[in-house]
């Protein structure tokens, strides 16, 4: 595991290792749908009991608000910033292979990587409310342990 001498660049990191997968998951997505235009709008879910789909609709209706939270935060960002998120998280490239992409030194993209966790981090917050989601179902990625 990366381990970023930036505790919100951790936090992001752990986002998108622990919790992306899951809303895609939930919402029936591949990453591949946070690199394209596609919109994530009306859940398909069949079920002949009405509260436990009711349930489903809720849960995966909130997992694709999410995702548009964390397409509409990457699409704010700038545009090397975004790149390096999308071939290291979404596309799941070791550094040197994001360098040759981009046509960087390995040593920028380590420099880089965590300001791009602690901008997309920003725009993530301010993007789920945005998207309508309340303020204590917010993933605020910028919170950090107070030292005494």
């Amino acid at each position: 595991m990366a381990k970023f001498k930036d505790e919100v660049a951790n936090n992001t990191h752990r986002f998108f290792i622990n919790k992306l997968p899951e809303l895609l998951a939930f919402a029936g997505c591949h990453e591949d749908v946070l690199l394209s235009g596609r919109d994530f709008s009306e859940p398909k879910v069949n079920s002949s009991k009405k509260n436990v789909a009711e349930t489903v609709i809720f849960r995966v209706d909130s997992a694709r608000i999410m995702l548009d939270s964390v397409k509409d935060a990457l699409y704010s960002m700038d545009e090397t910033y975004r790149k390096i998120i999308q071939l290291c998280y979404l596309s799941n490239l070791r550094n040197f292979e994001i360098a040759g992409r981009l046509g960087y030194s390995e040593r920028t993209i380590n420099n880089y990587k965590p300001i791009a966790l602690k901008t997309f981090a920003v725009r993530f917050v301010a993007m789920q409310l945005s998207n309508g989601i309340d303020e204590k179902h917010v993933f605020d990625l910028t919170k950090t342990k107070e030292v005494a």
